[in-house]
């Protein structure tokens, strides 16, 4: 898992070394979006705390190209 800084705005991405061999590579990245988003949001949560910037947050499978991201809702009390 990595984290940055890219024009305003912290990243938190995971990286998976995983690999897809079926036919729709976009329903299991959406599919993997979903079963790891409450894994990063927990990420972004503790971010938060700390960083008052926008928090987007990513999956990446760098060996299928794959990508999802989406912009973190920060918590109301934050």
């Amino acid at each position: 898992d990595r984290s940055f800084l890219d024009s305003g705005v912290r990243w938190i991405i995971d990286f998976k070394t995983g690999w897809h061999e079926g036919s729709d590579s976009a329903e299991f990245l959406n599919n993997e979006m979903e079963r790891y988003r409450t894994q990063l949001e927990s990420y972004g949560k503790l971010v938060e705390a700390l960083d008052q910037r926008p928090i987007k947050l990513g999956l990446y499978f760098p060996l299928m190209k794959g990508w999802r991201e989406w912009s973190y809702e920060r918590s109301v009390s934050a």
